[in-house]
């Protein structure tokens, strides 16, 4: 029996502890079951992380209200100790706010499209309050994306003013949540402008309401104080500051401009960014005079001074001729290679000569003659039509240059810009920087473009020859075609050409295999009875003629006589079962058998027989081993009885599709193509001429009195 297990710990201590986790888990049920605690600054909700925000944390602030914000009637910023918040809230509630006052503001945070912000469902106005005083910023600071909802404090050199039109459109219903502000937007009538600030190659765009002159501002040095806001996109990624100047703030002048700006002397625009020593009038406007050398109304203007060319970038309408001689202000910066003119304005003074171009003698005159007008003579090699305008190709002096001219809508290139064409082009000047510059010394690029003004820019010296690309490509492609055709024939051709021999060739081994199977029979049956009946008649003569002393002397003749004739009957029936019968062929193959034959003709002669075997040897049709037996049989024959040679060669010739019979005699010979003497030997060669024709090959006879003769037969298998 096993003894109880007892416990000595003292039993007090264990009842604190279950009681203390006991309240410890109680208070964590509490807790969890408890709302959030509110963000109580504006630093905690523009903390907040993007999936912290979509929760919609409750918010309670205090804070003083910086201004309205877009969209105007629904919302505003505030500023609290920690820093500044936009805010969204009903347009009852908004609309008696105004700058300065100090609010209690409940709600709740939303991520918005940028930054988080507050959405307000009470806000309640608890007095006035000072405005905080703002953070002093640079350009390069807004550009940065980090002040948004900022009070802040920033200057500059006013590079445009551009009045905004009024608009009467209705603020959204309360509740809308906004996600990102929008520049420029109103519903009042109240004035309103945009002007652009520069400091060094940063800029920014602060809207402002009240009327503003462009002269009063463009090329002053403003302080201005207002609300950061931002343009971004659907992926919350900062583009480009914008500030919104409360109402009732405008911008400091701290330096006015010229009262006069067209009345000083111009400047040379050679002059442009190249090395000075520093004056207070870096940033500020330039004057330049100048012929106009080309204009793209609302967009560009080039125009040459004394022995340079600017491009001047400007918005102003007023159209203008080449010819014209231009007054022109503008902020100098660096284009794509040469110095252009950024916000410019212009007056007309007048009208003087159409500038002459600058012919060009290689890329190095480019450089120097960059936006001016320039002139050379090159080979059209593809001319493009774009959307807009038309792009061409140019081949001059083996360097590739391209030329584009804009085209009104539904505008066509002249006709007789055909590419291989020699033509005069003048056109402005543009150099291409796309490959990176060295890092310090001399920039020289290697290529540039040309900007046509309009089609009389391109005069056509030579048409193309007629035997251009374009038709070497159709012509080759028609022989081409042609030879497609003329192979697709031939093999076509010969297709058919071999199906017809396959056919002969078909019906020839019908008609052998049934002509042979006849001649076998009827040797089977010369051999059964004929052969056999002149077998036993010889064999009984024979045995009269051992008895021949019983009777006289002339039976003893005429049985000698009959014994001959038997004797002679019995060899031409072999030999026909012989030529009827290629029982050779039964045992051996095609080589063996000619081998035989030449064996059997030369042996007890002085002939010096030979026989060669070329290739891979096989065993061929039926139809076609037999009459190359005969064949060679035939040649053999003749060479040993009418040639008297002292050499005989026979040569097989096994190729992939062929088979070549050649019999090669040094003998007396002949002439091709007269009657060889004896009657046998020229029903031999028309025998031989016959089978080749049956075979659909080729015979060959070479041969000339006392230089042997040579027999080859080519037959396909």
């Amino acid at each position: 029996m096993i003894a109880p297990l007892r416990l000595s710990f003292p039993l007090r201590p264990l009842r604190g502890a279950l009681l203390t986790s006991t309240l410890l888990g109680w208070l964590a049920a509490c807790a969890a079951d408890a709302p959030p605690l509110a963000l109580t600054t504006a630093a905690q909700v523009r903390a907040l992380s993007l999936d912290e925000a979509r929760r919609a944390p409750p918010v309670h602030l205090w804070g003083v209200v910086m201004g309205e914000a877009d969209p105007e009637g629904i919302a505003f910023v505030i500023q609290d100790a920690t820093e500044g918040i936009y805010v969204q809230g009903p347009a009852n509630l908004v609309a008696d706010l105004r700058r300065g006052d100090r609010v209690e503001i409940e709600g709740v945070a939303d991520p918005g499209g940028f930054a988080p912000y507050v959405a307000a469902n009470a806000i309640r106005q608890a007095g006035r309050s000072e405005i905080p005083a703002p953070i002093r910023v640079t350009l390069d600071d807004l550009n940065a994306g980090q002040l948004d909802a900022r009070w802040v404090e920033f200057s500059g050199i006013v590079r445009s003013v551009e009045p905004i039109a009024p608009t009467d459109s209705a603020p959204p219903p309360p509740g809308t949540r906004y996600t990102a502000p929008a520049p420029g937007a109103a519903r009042s009538d109240e004035p309103k402008a945009k002007l652009t600030l520069a400091s060094g190659s940063a800029r920014v765009v602060f809207q402002v309401k009240g009327n503003f002159k462009p002269e009063d501002y463009v090329d002053a040095e403003v302080r201005v104080r207002g609300l950061c806001f931002n343009l971004h996109n659907h992926n919350r990624q900062f583009v480009r500051p914008f500030v919104q100047v409360p109402r009732g703030v405008s911008p400091v002048v701290e330096k006015p401009p010229p009262p006069h700006p067209f009345d000083g002397e111009p400047r040379p625009v050679a002059s442009l960014l190249q090395f000075q020593q520093l004056t207070g009038e870096h940033g500020h406007r330039v004057h330049v005079r100048g012929i106009v050398v080309h204009h793209r109304t609302g967009s560009a203007l080039w125009v040459r001074d004394r022995d340079r060319c600017l491009r001047v970038e400007t918005t102003q309408s007023d159209a203008l001729q080449p010819g014209d001689e231009v007054d022109v202000l503008g902020f100098p910066a660096l284009g794509n290679y040469s110095a252009v003119l950024e916000d410019s304005v212009f007056h007309k003074l007048g009208s003087r000569g159409v500038p002459e171009p600058h012919v060009l003698e290689d890329v190095s005159g480019a450089l120097q003659n960059d936006a001016d007008l320039v002139q050379l003579e090159a080979r059209l090699v593809d001319l493009r039509r774009l959307p807009d305008s038309v792009s061409l190709t140019l081949d001059w002096r083996h360097t590739t240059v391209r030329a584009q001219m804009l085209l009104p809508e539904n505008g066509a290139p002249p006709a007789d810009w055909l590419p291989g064409s020699v033509v005069r082009v003048s056109g402005v000047c543009s150099v291409i920087t796309d490959e990176a510059g060295p890092l310090g010394g001399l920039w020289e690029p290697r290529s540039f473009q040309l900007l046509l003004r309009s089609p009389a820019d391109v005069a056509v010296l030579h048409p193309p020859p007629w035997w251009n690309a374009e038709r070497v490509v159709w012509t080759l492609s028609g022989l081409l075609a042609l030879a497609l055709v003329a192979v697709a024939a031939v093999m076509l051709a010969s297709r058919r050409r071999l199906q017809e021999q396959e056919h002969r060739r078909a019906m020839a081994e019908t008609e052998f295999t049934a002509i042979l199977s006849e001649r076998n029979r009827v040797a089977r049956e010369i051999h059964d009875t004929l052969s056999q009946n002149l077998g036993a008649i010889s064999v009984q003569l024979e045995l009269a003629r051992v008895h021949a002393h019983e009777i006289s002397a002339a039976a003893r003749n005429h049985l000698a006589a009959a014994l001959r004739l038997a004797r002679g009957a019995l060899a031409e029936a072999r030999d026909s079962i012989w030529n009827m019968r290629s029982q050779v062929l039964e045992q051996c193959d095609l080589a063996e058998a000619l081998d035989r034959i030449l064996m059997q003709m030369t042996e007890g002669t002085a002939i010096a027989p030979q026989m060669r075997i070329e290739g891979s040897r096989r065993r061929l049709p039926p139809v076609v081993e037999n009459n190359l037996l005969r064949i060679g049989q035939e040649a053999i024959t003749n060479a040993s009885k009418h040639a008297q040679p002292r050499r005989l060669e026979v040569a097989l010739l096994f190729e992939r599709r062929t088979v070549r019979l050649t019999v090669e005699d040094d003998g007396v010979g002949f002439v091709v193509g007269e009657q060889p003497s004896g009657d046998r030997r020229s029903f031999g060669l028309v025998g031989i001429k016959e089978r080749v024709d049956l075979l659909g090959g080729t015979v060959e006879i070479v041969s000339a009195p006392g230089q042997g003769t040579r027999l080859t037969v080519v037959v396909a298998v």
